[in-house]
């Protein structure tokens, strides 16, 4: 269920970028993300399974500052997943009903991985992240459009794409699109942004 949370769109009209226009634009993000030390912000996710005809929506709000993230679900369930960083390593923590639990073994690996896309997606940093993905730019009218093929086998297994929408500033993402490796699609759309806040 926690799983199945995190994970849905569809990317049209998107027209390649040049080589140079690619590299240019990845300069551009990467210096305007580096300005970015946190984020405050509101998130609606919907997914869309192979396995339901009806889209799951989910809402609730994420703050991100550091190496630190809460992604904190508040409709239709409340509950929040934590990402520290403790001793060099990231553990992520599962806040439910006055709880907090480690979540451990394969689905705290997962979260980890999971929290580590939605992190590098949110700042832009997952565009420097060679060894974990290629890279393909778009633009899309006025819009910049990152799109991350995963490289790493961990990460295959659970995405075959992510797409990252850029605000006007190219300074964080305001929508990202997953397609899981098993047809499902994810959604997240991030609004009333508050950048070094």
């Amino acid at each position: 269920m926690l799983i199945a949370l995190w994970f849905g769109g569809s990317a049209q009209s998107l027209k390649p970028a040049t080589p140079e226009q690619s590299k240019k634009m990845v300069e551009t993000i990467n210096k305007a993300t580096s300005a970015v030390k946190s984020i405050q912000c509101d998130f609606t996710q919907v997914r869309q399974s192979t396995m339901l005809k009806e889209k799951q929506t989910s809402k609730g709000k994420m703050s991100f500052s550091g190496k630190n993230l809460k992604w904190e679900y508040t409709e239709p369930n409340k509950f929040a997943l934590v990402v520290k960083e403790e001793n060099g390593q990231q553990q992520v923590y599962i806040q439910q009903d006055g709880k907090t639990k480690k979540a451990d073994g394969q689905s705290g690996q997962l979260f980890k991985g999971i929290a580590q896309i939605v992190m590098g997606s949110v700042t832009g940093t997952a565009l420097s992240n060679s060894g974990d993905f290629t890279v393909e730019m778009y633009t899309q009218g006025t819009q910049w459009v990152a799109k991350l093929t995963p490289k790493q086998t961990k990460l295959k297994k659970m995405f075959t794409s992510i797409h990252l929408y850029f605000n006007d500033k190219h300074n964080a993402v305001t929508k990202v699109e997953m397609k899981e490796a098993n047809g499902d699609m994810t959604t997240i759309t991030f609004t009333n942004m508050k950048l070094n806040s």
